[in-house]
């Protein structure tokens, strides 16, 4: 028996992966979207247990930001996030009037204006003050949370080029009724399978068989693969034959950055009002979440960081969080508590990971990942963006879109 027959297949049901089944479907081609998980939207993941609250991707990362076009066709309601970022120093929030803040966003801006040669933004920073400096300290993990990256393998020359190519805006927004409404509008009229893992993409030049983890296969002239790199980076799918040398080359050359979330919910708000609080604790970045009708905050961190707030399991992050969360508030903040939720991007197996940064040495590694072979395979996703729009929904959105149309001919 022959594999079902399909002008085009794309691997994921991310918005990369929904983005350029849009763009096909509005030329008049009907590609087939399979996806390893049993829910569409990739690393967005909304949980609607007391009101929207991304355990994902959270905001629309500026006014220019492509995800614009999505949320005014679809009328979706959003908020401005706040951009008062205040810090606290073991359990102690550092008043809002302390130089150490303009000390911490001085080194910080420092990378994002980094002209010099390649190193680490942690030998930048460490270039800049003392390794006993609190506000370095502060501003490193700073850097690791935003770019999800370990500061000794981040680039600084790339974080301050992907800064300089960024064109979407500086102003960050929630979405009101949740994240994953983006992901149903650019699903509608899809022909999507979820639950497919693939397994394997044998290709020539004259097309690929799909081989699913089930057993099951299709075929298609050309293939979108928009998997993460975190996946790519495990061999998966496999490709027969294997991708070209210096495709695999630059796979490896990038590196999957790590982020948990930790959300947690109460029963009334027992903290002051504030947009973000970067801490030296477990837990490196607090904010309320404005979407939930339950008084929540979300505790952001990144890099490796990350890494070990996960290793203690959702209880132990929890009682971690929790426990940050009373020194810095009062011991009321145990009493309140309703539940938590901790997502680790790190062990989900169709992720693994947050999102793409660049270490040192791989300055072209994403346009060469991007590139197709030989009009056969065509690759997509953030990992895969060359405008400076890495890590984002909207660069994402973007590559699927570019991979739609160099699969158009």
């Amino acid at each position: 028996m022959f594999p079902m027959h399909h002008p085009v297949i794309i691997i994921g049901a991310g918005v990369a992966g929904l983005s350029a089944g849009q763009a096909l479907r509005s030329a008049g081609i009907t590609p087939f979207i399979l996806e390893a998980r049993d829910r569409i939207g990739g690393r967005i993941h909304t949980d609607h247990t007391y009101g929207p609250l991304e355990l994902g991707a959270e905001f629309i990362h500026g006014e220019q930001a492509t995800t614009w076009e999505v949320v005014r066709a679809t009328q979706l309601a959003t908020i401005v996030w706040g951009s008062d970022r205040h810090f606290a120093i073991e359990g102690q929030c550092v008043p809002a009037n302390d130089q150490f803040g303009a000390r911490v966003a001085q080194l910080y801006g420092a990378a994002y204006a980094y002209s010099g040669a390649d190193c680490t933004v942690e030998q930048l920073l460490g270039s800049l003050a003392p390794p006993d400096d609190p506000a370095a300290r502060m501003a490193l993990r700073w850097l690791a949370n935003v770019e999800g990256a370990d500061p000794q393998r981040l680039s600084a020359l790339a974080v301050a080029r992907e800064h300089v190519q960024s064109t979407n805006g500086a102003t960050n927004f929630h979405l009101v009724g949740g994240y994953d409404a983006v992901a149903q509008a650019l699903a509608a009229g899809l022909n999507i399978q979820c639950g497919s893992p693939v397994q394997q993409i044998a290709w020539n030049s004259n097309g690929a068989i799909i081989t699913l983890a089930s057993g099951a296969q299709f075929s298609a002239r050309r293939v979108i693969v928009t998997a993460p790199l975190g996946v790519l980076q495990a061999d998966l799918p496999a490709f027969d034959p294997p991708l070209p040398a210096d495709k695999r080359a630059a796979i490896n050359a990038l590196a999957m950055g790590q982020v948990s979330k930790l959300a947690l919910w109460f029963d009334r708000q027992l903290w002051p009002d504030f947009s973000v609080l970067s801490t030296d604790g477990r837990v490196a970045t607090w904010w309320p979440v404005e979407t939930t009708g339950t008084p929540a905050l979300m505790g952001y961190t990144g890099g490796p960081a990350a890494l070990a707030l996960a290793a203690l399991g959702e209880a132990g992050a929890i009682a971690t969080g929790l426990a940050e969360l009373a020194q810095l508030f009062g011991p009321e903040v145990h009493r309140a508590y309703l539940g938590g939720r901790l997502a680790d991007w790190s062990r989900e197996p169709w992720s693994r990971g947050a999102y793409s940064y660049t270490p040192v040495g791989a300055a072209d590694a994403r346009a060469v990942l991007a590139a197709p072979v030989e009009d056969v395979l065509y690759f997509a996703g953030e990992a895969s963006v060359t405008n400076g729009h890495i890590g984002t929904v909207h660069g994402a959105i973007e590559t699927g879109r570019r991979a739609a149309m160099e699969a158009m001919g």
